[in-house]
């Protein structure tokens, strides 16, 4: 197993908090607020993952899904926001450890 920290930092001035959902390969590992930041390491077998994202904005869900490639001695994943398009962005980083 690696260790994958996905990390989301706190972002900027918001005037409320919406609920935030990450997943990898279906299984919850993030549900919690949006604009205190995102930092959570899970453990993943090296290899190919889906990582997906929801924010729940109440009325309506912003979706993302990333494909992602752990290596063997684990890694960062960096999650964005776009606040032009009210969602986390297309692409993520990925810094490798070790």
């Amino acid at each position: 197993m690696s260790a994958v920290r996905l990390v989301f930092p706190r972002p900027g001035f918001f005037l409320n908090d919406v609920r935030a959902l990450l997943t990898l390969d279906g299984a919850l590992v993030y549900d919690g607020g949006f604009l205190a930041g995102i930092d959570v390491v899970v453990e993943a077998t090296p290899g190919p993952h889906k990582l997906e994202s929801v924010l729940d904005l109440g009325l309506f869900k912003r979706r993302r899904a990333w494909d992602v490639e752990v290596p063997a001695t684990g890694c960062d994943v960096g999650i964005v926001y776009s606040r032009f398009w009210g969602n986390f962005s297309k692409k993520v980083t990925i810094t490798l450890r070790g």
